[in-house]
């Protein structure tokens, strides 16, 4: 009778052995019987998105696949509007910018244009009123 507890126990050492190998085979896997969740694509998702959101309860907690999942879409989704935001930033920015230069345009140019009135010499108001006396006889010479 020993001899054959001691065969059974070296076959049972054996398997053990096999199978931590890997020669007994692989488990099988079977798929989470998790819901989808009713998320709309990330760029699309809104905060009632969230709030409605109910995520399912497993024998421990939370679903482990539905919270990542929901942290991953919001995580994109918060990325997405926050590039979105920056960029719109910059857009305002850049067309601030150009604003204050046009500005800064618009003032020189009247100052330049200020000081090209004020540089043309003035003719006294005497010699334009002979000037027009003058052109007046011409005119009535004419006639």
């Amino acid at each position: 009778m020993l001899v054959v507890l001691v065969i059974a126990g070296l076959a049972v050492i054996a398997c053990v052995v096999m199978v931590s190998l890997g020669h007994g085979g692989e488990m099988a896997e079977f798929p989470p019987d998790v819901p989808p969740l009713e998320l709309p694509a990330a760029g699309q998702m809104t905060p009632a998105d969230l709030i409605a959101l109910q995520l399912p309860i497993g024998l421990v907690g939370y679903s482990t696949q539905a919270v990542d999942e929901t942290l991953h879409r919001v995580s994109v989704a918060l990325g997405e509007r926050d590039t979105r935001i920056a960029v719109l930033e910059q857009r305002v920015t850049e067309l601030s910018y150009a604003r204050l230069q046009a500005r800064e345009e618009t003032k020189q140019a009247e100052t330049k244009q200020a000081e090209d009135s004020e540089r043309e010499p003035e003719v006294s108001s005497a010699t334009a009123r002979e000037g027009w006396d003058g052109d007046r006889a011409d005119a009535e010479e004419a006639w």
